[in-house]
């Protein structure tokens, strides 16, 4: 009997390609919140202020795209940082 499985096998060049994927899109994710938290609301002149909602974006689309992949949800469960999908 035959069993496929999507994972790839530990300790092979494809299982260590995806780990560091996963942990480079975690990396992108904590430095779009950096970013997101020190950007401001509102850009622009006084007169004409214009809402700054880039940072906010990116944020979300990154944490959408954590959310699709198991290795990076697995990550950072173990690593008891889920809230990084909420903050």
């Amino acid at each position: 009997m035959v069993t496929e499985t999507t994972a790839p096998i530990r300790g092979t060049d494809a299982y260590w390609r995806q780990r560091r994927d996963a942990f480079a899109l975690i990396e992108s994710l904590e430095q779009a919140i950096r970013i997101r938290n020190q950007a401001p609301m509102y850009v622009g002149s006084a007169d004409d202020p214009i809402e700054n909602i880039g940072p906010w974006d990116r944020g979300c689309q990154l944490q959408d795209q954590v959310r699709q992949d198991p290795l990076a949800m697995e990550t950072l469960a173990a690593q008891k940082r889920l809230t990084l999908l909420t903050a």
